[in-house]
């Protein structure tokens, strides 16, 4: 290690705090030496927020390190039982552990939470107020003051927005010290300094084609930040420029200020919005894809905004500008010219194709980097035998994206000229595409022809598969949340198209595909049958050529396991110049040459050089709010009192008394996605982690809530899960409640002005839920605003409740299953509906009789006898009223049809249960024939006030 990453792990080791580190300094590292520390002994600590693949990495750092297998850290993942997790705690050791278990079973008490000596938090900056690292640490500090809490991030941008995001962060981490080490700090520059500066900066002019697209791309998106600006006078001008849209954090600052005023905003601003995204992949794509995966992205781009018939959808406005119309023209010639085109007789004719037409001639423009590449090999095969005592010596390329190193590849091996050269077998592939996507558009309209407009009449026809995946992704714009469908729809069909032909062209003509199968009888002679592949010879790592893409963590140990002598950085990236100042600083004998490439003057060089700056000011800004902030003092939570309302017939109005008890929630295990959970827990709430069956949240015996969110609540109606656990609420719970939560940095809003109609349709959201209250007239809808409202909703609703029994509550739903696949629905249905016949005693019924029209003939004495005398005596005067006819089951089934009409449009798959009742009084109101009582309808009796008119017996808590 160097001198300051060994002063970086003696401060951390000394104090707890949070570590932020300038990205490529060694992080990772740090955090292997530091783990080290607790792999021996008695110890018990605990990891969290690392990805699979630094778990591996993390592994075999500490093997290199000498830490034995034993004592290596320990992976809990969901399939581990809870009684193994339970034995594994109290053994001791390191353990990786998913967020969402270990607050299972800290709630659960499962871990011995006094006896952890610390918990280890990497990628701090993804801890979030109300997240599960936040609910995890608050246990822990609530029943262990003495164990440690480490936090490690190299992201120092991600504490800078907002308003005191870094005093936030602390808060949540319950932490008081930060530890800040950046570039440009004494030590880490007297480091890094020392060593040899062989570096190579080549700055590559871009092509007359690329300047003109990269210029008209900027001009588009100038064009569309400017009607965004004048459409939404509200939003902060300052953020939103042209200089921050070229990265990707610029998409989470716009809906960041856009979000709360969503339900105001035009269809107009959000197209714009998921324009930008748009625009800002093409001016990346730009310069890292190839010539015709750039422009194949461009044409779907355009068939996505192509008009559909009988249906109304708004383009892209940047489409119809002369710079974007430049553009597209420019990114079109450099794969093709046609007829028409000036610069037509500039190209010789392409080889005869069956997939090409006869008016085109390809262009094929290369990449202005892969030939100043292929100048750097060359430069370095005649510089190699000088190095390594004439041995040659390893060669490193990383590039930014995986495609790009499938590109190099090919591009280097396809410089031989007996080789089908690269970009022609792109071309082939590309119009091989065109043509099979438009034998799909002629199969279609021959099979199902579509009704054709006169004015469309001479067009060709729709592309089915372009208007399936983005026409729908266009739509969806029109929502929050959904603008980045469209440009995912994007780059998965370009790499799906495009890559999966390339690799049908390896398996037809690489060498490597063909020797596959059963050795020649002279191999079997010279080598035995029982050797395996002896014709395989170990490639000495000095004539390699490695291409790499960058992966953060793994880019360290790559340069340990290459050992490069010179490396090639083909797409500029910051965080990898300071790993390669890091590799030569702990490597001194090593002579390593690095080889720069950079766009001159585009946006590649713009956003390089932007990371940097923005880095150095997210420091700036750090250094100047740690010397500010208000530090919290760490002091043990006190016992909060909580009211408690108990009614009582002596006492007019009941008694209100406080108990330091804290109130119990049964929460759902699939809840803990949420961040309600810890927001519960903070408020004071005793959470018991359970797997229900029926519900979300169980605030008493009798209260039961199911909690959506706007987009969960939308999907589980188009379903058809939505209506189904209103069925089962209302069937096994008195007070059934649907939580519809809204995000509260979101507009507290259902639907925006913009989606609602004039005229009122089945198919809307609001009116859905007005059918769901007609068909469940005991359901109570909750609207929150924010998780924090729910919070305090749940403790005012338990104030007058019991708590509820996890075994109880465990235990409604789970037999359920059995009796609907045992025994018919509709009797079933028409039986739970009648007075005296709850959710517990049915089955009893059921399990003695064989069908209705026995139950209808049975004496009071039998049927108090199975279920009881007071309800006995409610189901046989129900049956026996003077005026009731009895009913047989043939006729029922014929009466519930009457219901298949709701279920249509409520989207359910099947008759609800508590919808039998309504539906047969609504039939038999309307056939005299049958005198059924209203009684059916009023089986339990509304535990709230009175419902007002037409409201279903709904309650609207705001």
């Amino acid at each position: 290690m160097l001198e300051f990453q060994k002063q970086i792990l003696t401060d951390v080791v000394a104090e707890d705090g949070l570590l932020i580190t300038s990205t490529g300094l060694g992080l990772f590292d740090i955090l292997c030496s530091f783990t080290k520390l607790y792999t021996e002994g008695n110890h018990l600590v605990l990891l969290l927020n690392t990805l699979p693949e630094q778990e591996q990495l993390l592994q075999e750092q500490l093997i290199t390190q000498g830490v034995s297998t034993r004592n290596l850290v320990r992976r809990i993942e969901y399939n581990t039982p809870a009684e193994k997790r339970c034995g594994m705690y109290r053994e001791g050791g390191v353990f990786s552990i998913t967020t969402r278990i270990l607050a299972v079973d800290m709630l659960l008490e499962r871990v011995p939470t006094a006896l952890i000596n610390g918990i280890i938090v990497y990628n701090a900056h993804r801890v979030k107020p109300n997240s599960m690292e936040e609910l995890i640490l608050r246990i822990y500090r609530d029943h262990n003051q003495e164990g440690f809490i480490k936090a490690f991030s190299d992201q120092p941008q991600q504490f800078v927005t907002g308003f005191a995001p870094l005093q936030t962060t602390l808060k949540s981490l319950f932490l008081r010290k930060v530890h800040l080490w950046p570039r440009f700090h004494v030590l880490v520059a007297e480091n890094l300094s020392q060593t040899n500066s062989d570096v190579i900066e080549l700055r590559q002019p871009l092509t007359e084609s690329l300047e003109t697209i990269q210029q008209s791309l900027c001009q588009c998106m100038d064009e569309t930040l400017s009607e965004l600006r004048r459409s939404n006078p509200t939003i902060d001008v300052a953020e939103i420029k042209v200089e921050n849209s070229f990265f990707k954090s610029f998409d989470l600052i716009v809906r960041r200020q856009l979000d709360p005023i969503w339900h105001r905003v035009s269809p107009a601003s959000k197209q714009l919005v998921g324009d930008l995204k748009i625009l800002r992949q093409l001016l990346s794509y730009l310069t890292t894809y190839d010539c015709v995966s750039f422009y194949s992205f461009i044409e779907t781009v355009i068939a996505a905004n192509t008009p559909q018939e009988g249906r109304q959808m708004r383009q892209s406005q940047w489409l119809f500008l002369e710079s974007g119309n430049r553009a597209i023209e420019t990114a079109r010639k450099r794969l093709y010219v046609k007829k028409g085109d000036p610069e037509f007789d500039q190209f010789p004719d392409s080889a005869p194709d069956s997939n090409i037409p006869a008016h085109i001639k390809l262009v094929l423009e290369e990449q202005p980097k892969w030939h100043l590449l292929k100048n750097i090999l060359k430069e370095i095969e005649r510089d190699i035998l000088d190095l390594n005592y004439g041995e040659g010596a390893p060669v490193l390329i990383m590039v930014t994206e995986k495609r790009t190193c499938s590109q190099l590849k090919s591009y280097i091996a396809s410089s031989d000229e007996s080789h089908q050269p690269f970009l022609s077998r792109l071309a082939h592939n590309f119009f091989k595409w065109r043509v099979n996507i438009h034998k799909i558009q002629t199969n279609a309209s021959k099979e199902t022809p579509p009704p054709v407009p006169a004015s469309n009449r001479g067009r060709a026809p729709p592309n089915k598969r372009r208007r399936v995946r983005g026409g729908s992704a266009v739509a969806a714009a029109s929502g929050p949340g959904r603008s980045s469908t469209l440009a995912e729809t994007f780059k998965e069909d370009v790499i799906e198209t495009v890559s999966l032909l390339d690799i049908e062209y390896d398996e037809e003509d690489d060498d490597t595909f063909k020797a596959v199968g059963p050795l020649p009888d002279e191999y079997e002679i010279k080598y035995g049958q029982d050797d395996i592949l002896p014709s395989f010879r170990e490639i000495p790592n000095n004539s390699l050529i490695t291409i790499q893409c960058y992966e953060d963590d793994t880019n360290e140990q790559t340069l340990r396991d290459v050992q490069p002598r010179i490396i090639i950085m083909f797409d500029p990236n910051p965080a990898f110049v300071r790993q390669i100042e890091v590799y030569r600083a702990s490597h001194p004998t090593i002579q390593v040459r690095v080889y720069f490439m950079l766009y001159e003057n585009s946006v590649e060089e713009q956003n390089y050089l932007t990371l940097i700056r923005k880095e150095k000011e997210s420091f700036e800004k750090l250094i100047h709010e740690k010397s500010i902030m208000a530090i919290t003092l760490p002091e043990k939570r006190k016992e909060r009192e909580f009211e408690i309302i108990r009614t009582s017939s002596r006492i007019a109005g009941g008694q209100i008394k406080t108990t330091t008890e804290r109130p119990v929630v049964i929460v759902d295990m699939r809840e803990f996605r949420s961040s309600l959970p810890p927001i519960l827990y903070a408020e004071g709430m005793k959470i018991l982690p359970c797997t229900l069956q029926v519900g979300d949240y169980i605030l008493s015996p009798d209260m039961c809530v199911e909690r959506k969110s706007i987009s969960d609540m939308i999907q589980s109606f188009a379903s058809g899960r939505l209506f189904t656990q209103c069925e089962s609420m209302s069937a096994h719970y008195k007070i059934p409640i649907l939580l519809i939560e809204f995000d509260q940095n979101k507009s507290f809003s259902l639907q925006s002005l913009s989606d609602m109609k004039d005229n009122i349709r089945i198919t809307d959201t609001s009116s859905k839920l007005v059918l769901l209250t007609l068909a469940f007239p005991k359901l109570r809808i909750i609207w929150s605003s924010s998780p924090n409202e729910t919070a305090k909703i749940f403790l005012e609703l338990k104030k007058t409740e019991d708590e509820p029994d996890s075994k109880k509550a465990t235990a409604i739903g789970a037999d359920g299953e059995d009796g609907d696949t045992i025994y018919n629905m509709t009797p079933q249905d028409i039986l739970r509906s009648m007075p005296g016949v709850t959710s517990i005693n049915y089955k009893l019924i059921m399990n003695q009789i064989q069908d209705l029209d026995e139950l209808m003939h049975l004496s009071q004495k039998r049927i108090n006898d199975m279920i009881g005398e007071e309800q006995g005596r409610k189901l046989y005067q129900f049956i026996h009223k003077k005026g009731n006819q009895t009913v047989s089951e043939t006729k029922l089934r014929k009466i519930l049809e009457a219901n298949i009409k709701l279920k249509q449009q409520l989207d359910i798959s099947r008759i609800p249960v508590s919808e039998a009742s309504r539906s047969l009084i609504e039939y038999c109101q309307s056939n005299t024939d049958l005198m059924i009582p209203s009684v059916w309808g009023n089986r339990h009796p509304d535990p709230f006030a009175e419902p007002a008119n037409g409201c279903g017996g709904s309650c609207l808590i705001m």
